[in-house]
């Protein structure tokens, strides 16, 4: 019951952003078991696009393509790189120029530097070494030419979450 309730909320979400951003005629909205029962026939061949987020999306595969127009593109997530082997299993009868991109998540570390320019030319530096820095900025005095700053960045040494995948497909001209 709690389940049906939160759905209920979410339609009822969506139904107001739909109607506040005037795509509401545009937009059908309903609860359906896609991976069970598919998309209902009466939307068949209709759609420019269809996007998949299911635990099971080769299922509704066969669904999805009778929902697309011809040349048609179908997207599909997958938390899994197992789903998108199986995806593109299916994918193949029907589907044409078939790519799965990874999506990672990197952080990158961005730190200001502080460069001492009289020890970066002696051969004895300790300073890091030398990379693209930001031109100095024209307010600085002529005096203050022994030390700047550089901004650096580089990806952070732990990755942390959890990568996914998109599979795009494009539906076959008969």
């Amino acid at each position: 019951m709690l389940h049906s309730l939160n759905i209920i909320s979410v339609l009822w979400n969506l139904a107001e952003d739909f109607e506040r951003t005037g795509i509401s005629t545009l937009v059908t909205l309903g609860v359906r078991d896609i991976q069970g029962d598919g998309f209902p026939d009466q939307f068949s061949g209709l759609a420019d696009s269809v996007f998949l987020d299911l635990p099971q999306p080769w299922l509704a595969i066969p669904s999805a393509r009778n929902m697309l127009k011809q040349d048609g593109t179908l997207c599909s997530f997958s938390p899994c790189i197992e789903q998108v082997q199986r995806s593109c299993e299916t994918l193949r009868s029907d589907f044409t120029d078939i790519r799965t991109f990874e999506i990672l998540l990197r952080t990158y570390e961005v730190r200001e530097w502080k460069m001492d320019h009289s020890k970066v030319n002696d051969g004895n530096s300790t300073a890091c070494p030398p990379r693209k820095r930001r031109q100095p900025s024209s307010e600085a005095s002529v005096g203050d030419n022994a030390s700047s700053s550089a901004v650096m960045a580089r990806p952070s040494a732990e990755t942390r979450g959890h990568t996914g995948y998109l599979t795009f497909a494009r539906k076959c001209v008969s």
